[in-house]
């Protein structure tokens, strides 16, 4: 029999009694007992069994659709999943391709029917203990987040894995005081932007990059975005806020101010109060009015850039009385020529193109209407000599039967 072999590791298994060697070393015992033939295997690490878009498990059903699988072997069937409805799902997929899941600790088979009750029990049994485990996480993560837990510090700092304290970076720190300061000054953000590039001031991806070690010459820029978030970070006044957001499912929702853990005094000072709460209010006044969630330019998002894959943005562009709208590529309005080439094109001529491809779709159209037309004309003038000599060929079969 044809089998495949799949481990899985989660952060919250007992790693002496469920590493991927010592699991992986369990079914192979097993399948050489049996005498079956090991076609592969593969196995998840660190990968929690809720949820289901996992690598090896892919490889499990792609050896599956190409019939190269008769068995599935696992140690126990929390290894496959730990999620009650997905796994019953999984399991009954596999079963109407004729796949069978063998728990070997469990001494259980999905093609057996008498093992089918206790199957449910047990995926009710794993689905619970998932879902204890993540509430005991989630509580502990919250009592930590009282006291001050800090995982990864904002731009400017950075923490001493041997202390926990958290300290200045020397470059980082810096470059928050020249974005503050320049902002007070009365520069924008794209501005302030073009000059942090200009400057070659180290963005935080480059430092975080060459701290692991995976920088590879690759070409950081400073972005409105990121210039954006650091005006907006409270952190740099010395206050710690923790439990901003909730997530439930993929759904993020932010928790209210007063719902919030705020330390004081937490971080090294890198902003004074009174600078933060001016450039807050400067940010206030600046922001542009929110206009909902519809677009006023029918192209926009829709557009790509041939030479760095950024997007095309709409703008207005008024010349000597007269009004146009034009689409410019995204990296070339903030980081310049240097970054990308000026490309452009304006919404006038989309619109006459759209205009001109939807006309010859018109046009072709209309000549396969034409041909539809000319073929079923043509099939009327055909269809009584046709359904005579079928009803001719007919009565022969049934002389012939007869």
């Amino acid at each position: 029999m044809r089998v495949w072999l799949y481990g899985r590791l989660s952060n919250d298994d007992d790693v002496m009694m469920n590493s991927l060697e010592n699991q992986l070393e369990i079914v192979r015992e097993y399948a050489r007992k049996k005498g079956h033939r090991i076609v592969g295997e593969s196995y998840d690490d660190n990968v929690s069994g809720m949820r289901f878009d996992r690598k090896g498990l892919n490889q499990v059903t792609q050896a599956m659709d190409a019939g190269k699988i008769d068995v599935v072997i696992v140690k126990d069937l929390s290894r496959l999943g730990r999620h009650q409805m997905q796994t019953a799902l999984f399991i009954d997929y596999l079963r109407q391709c004729g796949v069978a899941v063998i728990s070997v600790t469990e001494g259980l088979n999905t093609m057996v029917d008498e093992d089918e009750l206790i199957i449910g029990v047990k995926q009710i049994m794993n689905d619970y203990y998932a879902k204890d485990i993540g509430n005991k996480i989630r509580h502990g993560y919250r009592e930590k987040q009282k006291e001050g837990l800090v995982v990864k510090p904002p731009f400017g700092y950075w923490k001493d894995r041997n202390t926990g304290r958290i300290r200045l970076h020397p470059e980082a720190s810096v470059t928050v005081q020249i974005i503050y300061g320049l902002y007070c000054e009365g520069l924008g953000q794209k501005e302030i932007t073009r000059r942090l590039n200009a400057m070659q001031r180290r963005t935080p991806q480059q430092l975080h990059d060459e701290r692991c070690g995976k920088a590879n010459g690759k070409v950081y820029r400073w972005t409105y975005q990121s210039v954006k978030n650091i005006l907006a970070e409270e952190s740099y006044t010395g206050l710690l806020v923790n439990h901003r957001t909730e997530t439930h499912g993929q759904t993020v929702t932010p928790v209210p101010e007063d719902e919030q853990y705020r330390h004081e005094n937490f971080y090294p000072v890198i902003i004074d109060r009174v600078e933060w709460e001016q450039v807050q209010a400067l940010l206030k006044a600046n922001a542009k009015p929110y206009r909902g969630n519809t677009t006023s330019h029918r192209y926009a998002g829709l557009l790509t850039c041939g030479d760095c894959g950024s997007t095309f943005v709409p703008r207005i562009r008024c010349w000597n009385g007269s009004r146009r709208v034009e689409y410019l590529c995204k990296s070339y309005m903030h980081h310049g020529k240097d970054f990308c080439p000026s490309h452009r094109i304006r919404e006038s001529k989309l619109d006459a193109r759209v205009q001109q491809y939807t006309e010859e779709l018109r046009s072709q159209w209309a000549a396969e209407q034409a041909d539809l037309r000319r073929l079923h004309r043509l099939w009327e003038m055909k269809r009584p000599a046709i359904q005579a000599h079928i009803a001719e060929l007919y009565d022969e079969i049934q002389r012939l039967e007869r």
